[in-house]
């Protein structure tokens, strides 16, 4: 068995302090990933579709985590602005219902697409899981300027939301 070095710590004391160590930066690490929902792991929540389509009238890329009916109206009416005669937001209960809607903004071609794909609740945070598809060489489209969107309703989130976004092509 060695004794303590100059330092007065021993082989023992060093070997446990570096697996403690690493231990610690793993658990720091899980704990980090999981706040952000990378790890997959918490509670997927159930979601509504409102609407879905490549037509809106918000022109520019846009995330929305909406709480209430003032901001409801008025992302509504920005979306049905194009649209004759623009129809009247749906009917949403914000004590009960949270809105989350998501605009890829303007698209050169068809064969766009963003949808919201999952919602997870970690427990510290809710993450909305959003895929943007792109066409690839081999899709055929038609050249029109596209605005892709998705909008959904869920049970209220009172936690700090988080957008992780990832892209397919097809």
């Amino acid at each position: 068995m060695q004794g303590p070095d100059s330092s007065g710590v021993t082989e023992v004391q060093k070997k446990l302090l570096l697996f403690l160590t690493a231990i610690i930066i793993a658990l720091v690490t899980f704990l980090i990933l999981h706040i952000f929902g990378i790890t997959e792991t918490g509670k997927r929540m159930e979601f509504q579709t409102i609407s879905i389509g490549a037509w809106s009238g918000h022109t520019n890329p846009a995330y929305y985590f909406i709480q209430n009916a003032n901001e409801w109206e008025d992302i509504w009416n920005q979306h049905q602005r194009i649209f004759l005669p623009p129809s009247p937001p749906p009917e949403v209960d914000f004590s009960t219902m949270t809105v989350i809607a998501v605009f890829m903004g303007q698209c050169p071609t068809s064969g766009y697409e963003i949808e919201v794909k999952g919602i997870i609740d970690t427990g510290l945070t809710t993450v909305v899981k959003v895929e943007k598809t792109y066409p690839g060489k081999e899709l055929g489209v038609f050249p029109t300027i596209t605005y892709p969107y998705h909008i959904i309703k869920v049970y209220k989130i009172d936690k700090y939301v988080i957008f992780h976004t990832f892209t397919r092509v097809k």
